[in-house]
């Protein structure tokens, strides 16, 4: 009997030792994902403006009212649009491709309705560095609304102001991957204008086309700011697309024109080879034809000096919309202003068609409209 319970305890120790050897092994589970932060955890983003105001804003933004029309187009070009709560400066008259003609619109940017503006409620807003005034900060600031002062159509702001809307809106890849296009098309221009001889390089005179149509006076957009660095866009396209600036005199970027008023002996006296025209109000995205580019040209031989210019004899004369060569597609237009001074250099490249990739592709909008225009043949 004592031999039996010597055996069961002896049994029983076994199992004991056995159990307590299992124990001291870690379980066999299946592995755990970590889980990600919470979506809705603020993103607290510390940045500088383009006007060199800080701003410390929970991402991702939303709720955002546009006084910029260039950046109201990068936001759609973005596929942020949905953060759009109202826009203003005329970007349903100018951009009427964009997806925002239903929302409310908050006036011009010398005539913004504050009341309307501070009853949406918006995050944030985004205007021009230099328009409207500091009236908008003094007014929105105290409500708890930022206002982002970016331009989107400078020449060498555009890249570093579409990352950061790429930022604020959680769209950094599509802002990457744009700007990787965009690029391409840049260099692929400014490898070709290294080809110019600077002896064989034509001078250009770019004009506002309302300033010129409604009085024959010349309104010139400078090619370099005060600075010396890229003046306004329409001037600075020259350069780009490898002429030379006509004029000699520099933009202040402090001023709301783009624009500085000549007289015209200065214009007869710089008589350049080329001249370009700019404005909003021939062309665009709903025009159908050019009959209004001719009678633009028509009257601005009768009312104006240009017919005693070199460029008016030889009829070297081309009208642009402001939008693809002065604004947010300037390099796509400066591939245009190329072909129009150097044909030969450029004839197996058709702007247009980057032009309608931009349009199709980014946009997501079908392409369409009038955005240059010459009496003489060139083809896109």
């Amino acid at each position: 009997m004592n031999r039996a319970r010597s055996m069961l305890l002896w049994v029983i120790m076994i199992a004991m030792l056995a159990l307590s050897a299992c124990a001291g092994q870690a379980p066999i589970a299946a592995p755990v994902e970590k889980q990600p932060e919470s979506a809705s955890k603020s993103d607290e983003f510390v940045f500088t403006d383009t006007a060199g105001k800080e701003h410390k804003l929970t991402l991702p933004l939303d709720r955002v009212v546009v006084l910029n029309r260039n950046t109201a187009e990068a936001i759609q070009l973005l596929g942020a649009q949905e953060h759009v709560i109202a826009t203003g400066d005329t970007t349903i008259q100018n951009n009427p491709y964009l997806p925002f003609a239903s929302l409310p619109d908050v006036g011009k940017t010398s005539e913004v309705n504050l009341e309307l503006l501070l009853s949406l409620k918006p995050k944030a807003v985004f205007t021009y560095t230099n328009r409207p005034d500091i009236m908008l900060e003094q007014k929105l600031e105290p409500a708890g609304i930022a206002v982002i002062r970016i331009n989107n159509y400078l020449p060498e702001q555009t890249d570093d102001e579409l990352r950061l809307l790429g930022r604020l809106f959680g769209k950094e890849d599509r802002a990457e991957q744009f700007l990787a296009w965009k690029k391409g098309l840049e260099d692929m221009l400014a490898e070709r204008v290294k080809q110019i001889p600077e002896s064989e390089k034509k001078s250009v005179l770019a004009l506002s086309v309302g300033f010129l149509n409604s009085n024959g006076g010349y309104r010139v957009f400078p090619s370099l700011a005060k600075d010396g660095s890229p003046g306004v866009g329409e001037g600075y396209a020259t350069v780009l697309a490898g002429g030379r600036d006509a004029a000699d005199v520099r933009w202040d970027r402090a001023e709301a024109s783009t624009t500085i008023l000549v007289d015209e002996e200065y214009i007869l006296s710089h008589d350049p080879d080329v001249i370009t025209l700019h404005g909003t109000f021939l062309g665009g995205y709903n025009a159908k034809d050019t009959q209004e580019h001719q009678k633009v040209l028509d009257n601005i031989r009768n009312i104006s000096s240009v017919p005693r210019l070199k460029a008016g004899k030889n009829n070297e004369l081309y009208v642009f919309h402001t939008n693809i060569i002065g604004s947010d597609k300037r390099y796509i237009g400066v591939l245009q202003l190329a072909k129009v001074l150097y044909p030969e250099r450029f004839a197996d490249i058709q702007p247009d068609a980057y032009l309608k990739e931009y349009f199709e592709r980014w946009l997501g909008v079908p392409y369409q409209g009038v955005w240059h225009y010459s009496e003489k043949p060139v083809n896109g």
